[in-house]
């Protein structure tokens, strides 16, 4: 194996510290998972929304600013590399149902 440049890391489970950075992502969904449940017990549908939304949360921290520009707020986050665009950002307003009239004011 070390012909191959195959070098091995132990991670023993009860030691967090081990590492740093995922282990603080486990972290934070285990502190958003009892925050939201407590000791509720959910079932899988329900389980797998609950993720799929603190995941956006988690995936939509700011990692640096877009621009330059003092005046825009806007942020990189990892679900701009994971989509190209924010995770937890509202919806495009649909103008279908609008009536023409409106859309001239």
């Amino acid at each position: 194996m070390a012909n191959n440049r195959v070098m091995w890391r132990f991670n023993p489970p009860a030691a967090p510290h081990f590492d740093g950075l995922w282990e603080a992502a486990v972290k934070s969904t285990k502190h958003h998972l009892r925050r939201v449940i407590g000791d509720t017990m959910l079932t899988y549908e329900e389980m797998v929304t609950l993720l799929t939304q603190i995941e956006a949360c988690l995936n939509s921290r700011p990692l640096s600013a877009l621009t330059d520009d003092p005046e825009d707020l806007s942020a990189l986050t990892p679900g701009h590399l994971l989509i190209g665009a924010p995770l937890t950002a509202l919806p495009e307003l649909s103008l279908r149902e609008v009536p023409a009239a409106r859309l001239s004011r």
